[in-house]
């Protein structure tokens, strides 16, 4: 579901530039509208979080992480469906290939700009899977430790936001402090932090997911403040990307394991059945929605209900067709090639909890 209320805030973000004369779909639309670029930072902690966990019960269970398996099974969920859209950008896009195509292709277009903006945060997500397996294996062998592990995470918090802090005082612009990896790094380890605590120390995790009220009232706090301040200026660009993470990871907290996410399926349900083409949806929507506006001949400036319509009915059917045309074939094939390290163990039964006692004592 998470993933689902992330598109949701970044179609809005997107589509929505203007009051569209109806009541209704301008109050659906208002949270978009208003701190829907938070949902990158949504996505970053779940990122974080998930890919953190898989890591750290492989390591767990089985006393080390495979690096190289682990980015095969990154390429193949990723690259598909990113560079199917390259190549129909360049070959009919509107912009020339040399402003965007070589700059995503080797996933460097947050340093080396490119005139398809919305994928910058690919690049800052690739460069975070990259350290995880060139580094992590690494730390496994000689550290291990995971109050080492969750103390270099919040030094780089720390050392995310000074950089921010410094970089703005320095006139850097505020898109550079938006899209490059070294400024937004933050939001993923948050995220491989609630990780650490939840492999390690499920028992305290488990105990601090179930203070709902607080992280509901977190979760509201951090999206009234993220939608007055904004993410432009001196505190938007500094301390603003790090409320974004930490109401992130506040929603994620709160719908962990939510009893109630299940009693109100009617609501959820849509939201994380969305959730599961997200990828799709994220990569194609801005071009889905042109093509669909130019061939029904409706400006592309037009906020009108029908407008806004038209861009999100074929932002979600294109990215739900890019999901079942080319990521699922694609998984299939991963799981061919390079089967799931199943362990056979889980955070809390008998044999990862040797391996964290072993880690302890190490």
């Amino acid at each position: 579901m998470v993933r689902g209320v992330a598109i949701l805030l970044a179609l809005g973000w997107h589509f929505d530039h203007g009051p569209s004369g109806n009541v209704f779909l301008d109050a659906v639309q208002l949270p978009g509208a208003r701190l829907g670029w938070a949902g990158v930072d949504l996505f970053f902690v779940l990122s974080g979080f998930l890919l953190g966990r898989l890591v750290l019960t492989e390591q767990l269970a089985t006393g080390r992480f495979d690096g190289r398996r682990f980015t095969v099974r990154r390429v193949l969920k990723l690259w598909p469906v990113l560079y199917v859209f390259l190549a129909v950008q360049a070959l009919w896009g509107p912009e020339p290939w040399t402003t965007f195509l070589w700059q995503n292709a080797l996933h460097v277009q947050n340093y080396a700009g490119t005139s398809l903006r919305h994928l910058w945060s690919l690049a800052v997500e690739e460069h975070f899977y990259l350290v995880l397996a060139v580094l992590f294996p690494w730390f496994a062998r000689r550290h291990g430790s995971p109050r080492l592990l969750a103390g270099i995470l919040a030094g780089v918090l720390v050392a995310a936001l000074a950089l921010r802090i410094w970089a703005a005082a320095r006139g850097v612009s505020d898109v550079r402090l938006q899209w490059r990896t070294h400024f937004r790094v933050d939001a993923l380890a948050a995220g491989v932090l609630l990780a650490v605590l939840s492999v390690h120390w499920p028992e305290r995790f488990d105990r601090m997911a179930r203070h709902r009220w607080l992280w509901a009232g977190l979760t509201v706090l951090g999206a009234v403040g993220l939608a007055h301040v904004g993410k432009d200026g001196f505190l938007g660009s500094t301390v603003g990307y790090s409320v974004a993470y930490g109401t992130g990871a506040a929603f994620l907290l709160l719908l962990h394991r939510a009893p109630w996410v299940g009693r109100a399926r009617l609501a959820t349900a849509p939201v994380a059945a969305l959730g599961r083409y997200s990828y799709g949806i994220y990569i194609w929507h801005l071009f889905a929605a042109q093509v669909a506006l130019d061939a029904l001949g409706i400006s592309s400036d037009s906020t009108s209900p029908s407008a806004q319509a038209v861009k999100y009915t074929a932002a979600i059917a294109v990215g739900v067709l890019a999901t079942v045309l080319v990521e699922k074939p694609a998984l299939r094939l991963r799981e061919r090639l390079v089967p799931a390290n199943h362990t056979g163990a889980r955070p809390g039964t008998a044999r990862v909890r040797r391996w964290r006692n072993r880690l302890r004592a190490g």
